[in-house]
């Protein structure tokens, strides 16, 4: 048992004379710095793993191929190889190994020998994934980057002694990209904002590139651009092109046209509205559809002949630097391959389809610092319907038959208009070299006769209008009918 004083002690209470009353109770300080970092780990933890629950697949692949070719070597193979220059190079290594090779003696001193050492290397980085957050939203994610470099070089052996000559360096480059935040803005014939902005931020790129080189930014030339960076020298062309198109920052972006990291483009699917009971009362299918891939790739680069390592400050004729390597033509191309779709099928087997695609392709030639632009839009228009269990009488063979079958008709209505745009970084003429508006029609009907025997009608109608005037309309029609049989069951 328990006493009353004791009871009143428990429960914090004390008891007075006029009644009950509750011990004042002194509030104790919370220390939040204790509480706070764990719930912002748990948080932080929640977001990875949900990030990870929604990984559906992710594929890597990576592949190498490097190569060498050293010709005037001298000693004999033998029947299961040799282990000189060195093992490490029988097996595949790729070290250096013409030094050696020329101070032990293996390579021919004969003055006229002119064949070349060659070295090959190329990569290819693939990454693909997959993001399914449920409800019917699938995206598919890729990204990747291609590079190939090639080396030859004449050489002489003089004293045992390697002696290279003419060295020269070929490659290729493509790497995925974004160029998502300029992609909205289109351009016309007569003015382009990112054209203009690109002519702005060379100022900016010349004058990083002269304070990493230590060059006085009080010394400028006619145009304002600091001494041996002009407005033309590629080194300050390249980076302000993809900056302006990119829709990147000219005080951050990388200043090597060789690009390390690609970034991801996408494909999205969605059919999560299926999942309503008040559609799936309506529709057989509906679906969403949307696609993006961009790519920045540089056709051919090669070693700058003009270049002397011994003195990098050499000038050319324009008072620019020499640079190292030249680079010929330098690309981006985006596509909205849809930008939207819409594909749906009601109960009654009516079929409907809307999309819409937009691309651009941009090329800048370094030779003469002119920019080939060629941007299209298209909107596609369909539908069909099946009619099913269509009866078709007929009397081949001397006998009246009614046959059954399934018929498909389906018509498609496009519309797309491109247009190519020259413009030049010298002078302000901006020309319209190719471009079309083209209308198009097609019409299917398909009919099967029986499980062998189909028969096709087709309509295609085509009428294209050139943006220029030396190019006249033109007005295609194609039509018939197709019957296919089946020998097979």
């Amino acid at each position: 048992s328990i006493s009353t004083s004791k009871l009143y002690q428990i429960l914090g209470l004390k008891r007075e004379r006029k009644g009950v009353q509750r011990l004042p109770q002194r509030p104790q300080p919370i220390d939040t710095s204790k509480t706070k970092k764990p719930k912002k780990k748990r948080k932080a933890l929640t977001k990875v793993v949900d990030v990870l629950n929604t990984l559906k697949r992710l594929q890597f692949s990576y592949t190498e191929n490097n190569g060498q070719v050293l010709p005037g070597y001298l000693p004999k193979v033998g029947l299961v190889g040799t282990l000189q220059p060195t093992a490490a190079f029988t097996f595949g290594s790729q070290a250096d190994v013409r030094y050696e090779a020329a101070k032990q003696g293996w390579l021919t001193d004969f003055p006229n020998f002119n064949q070349p050492f060659t070295q090959v290397h190329n990569s290819q980085l693939n990454l693909t994934g997959q993001l399914d957050f449920g409800k019917g939203l699938l995206i598919d994610l890729n990204a990747e980057r291609n590079f190939s470099e090639s080396i030859t070089e004449n050489f002489n052996v003089v004293n045992q002694e390697y002696v290279p000559l003419n060295t020269n360096v070929f490659g290729n480059f493509g790497i995925s990209t974004l160029l998502i935040k300029t992609a909205f803005k289109r351009s016309s014939g007569e003015a382009s904002p990112y054209f203009d902005q690109f002519r702005t931020y060379r100022q900016t790129i010349a004058e990083r590139l002269a304070t990493d080189r230590g060059v006085d930014l009080n010394n400028r030339d006619e145009e304002g651009y600091p001494a041996g960076y002009g407005k033309n020298q590629q080194e300050v062309v390249i980076p302000a092109f993809l900056a302006a198109y990119a829709g990147a920052n000219p005080d951050n972006i990388s200043l090597d046209p060789i690009q390390k990291v690609p970034l991801p483009n996408w494909n999205l699917k969605y059919t999560g509205l299926m999942n309503m009971k008040s559609r799936k009362k309506l529709f057989n299918r509906f679906s969403l559809t949307h696609g993006y891939r961009a790519s920045y790739t540089i056709n051919q680069f090669q070693t700058n002949l003009d270049f002397d390592p011994s003195s990098p400050n050499l000038k050319d004729s324009g008072g620019n630097f020499v640079p190292e390597k030249l680079y010929g033509n330098i690309n981006l191309v985006e596509q909205f391959n849809p930008l939207i779709r819409v594909d749906m099928e009601l109960k009654n087997s009516f079929k409907f389809l809307a999309e819409l695609k937009t691309d651009r392709a941009l090329s800048l030639s370094l030779d003469n610092n002119l920019l080939t632009e060629s941007s299209g839009e298209e909107y596609i228009l369909g539908m069909g319907y099946r009619v099913k269990d269509l009866p078709f009488t007929t009397r081949i063979g001397g006998r009246r038959r009614t046959l059954k079958g399934d018929l498909n008709i389906k018509a498609d209505l496009s519309y797309r208009n491109n247009i190519t745009v020259l413009r030049n970084l010298e002078i302000d003429n901006n020309q319209v070299t190719a471009g079309q508006t083209l209308w198009s029609i097609k019409v299917t009907a398909d009919y099967a006769l029986t499980q062998n025997l189909q028969a096709l009608f087709f309509y295609d109608h085509n009428f294209s209008k050139f943006a220029i005037s030396t190019a006249f309309p033109q007005t295609s029609i194609r039509s018939g009918i197709t019957i296919r049989y089946n020998f097979g069951n």
